[in-house]
């Protein structure tokens, strides 16, 4: 027994971010990811997936949580003011063999693309300072809780 579960966390440790969502999402009802831009200077996307048969799980709670969580990257990374696109998402899980594929699954989400400005240096005029930004999505996150029975 114990050597599945050293391989199971092995394995997912050597899954891209969108297995690792999928197998989140298919554990506990959500999956988020956060991943720095390479192609944009302090540009981050952070993504989230639900699964909306979970009763326990709220879509509103996952797009809020997805936006913290890149703001808080763009936090970590020295950034002290922030702007964010939002966009849907939906990660499709298909399972394939030699004769035929299907979809074994779909769970909706969310992808922010958070880029991060120094207040110190140039920035755009909407750019809002990231703590506040992250106590808001933080208050409408627990906002969206589904209470539980």
């Amino acid at each position: 027994m114990k050597w599945i579960v050293v391989a199971s966390v092995l394995f997912l440790a050597a899954c891209n971010p969108a297995e690792r969502m999928t197998y989140q999402v298919k554990g506990v009802g959500t999956g988020y990811d956060t991943v720095k831009e390479d192609k944009i200077p302090g540009a981050f996307r952070a993504q989230g997936v639900y699964d909306p048969k979970d009763p326990k799980v709220s879509g509103d709670e996952v797009k809020w949580r997805t936006l913290y969580n890149g703001l808080q990257r763009a936090q970590n990374e020295g950034y002290d003011l922030a702007t964010f696109n939002a966009y849907t998402a939906t990660l499709t899980l298909t399972r394939s063999s030699r004769s035929y594929s299907f979809v074994e699954g779909q769970y909706p989400g969310f992808t922010f693309i958070v880029r991060g400005y120094k207040s110190d240096g140039e920035h755009p005029a909407n750019a809002k300072p990231i703590a506040a930004l992250m106590d808001e999505a933080n208050r409408r996150a627990f906002a969206a809780v589904k209470p539980q029975p």
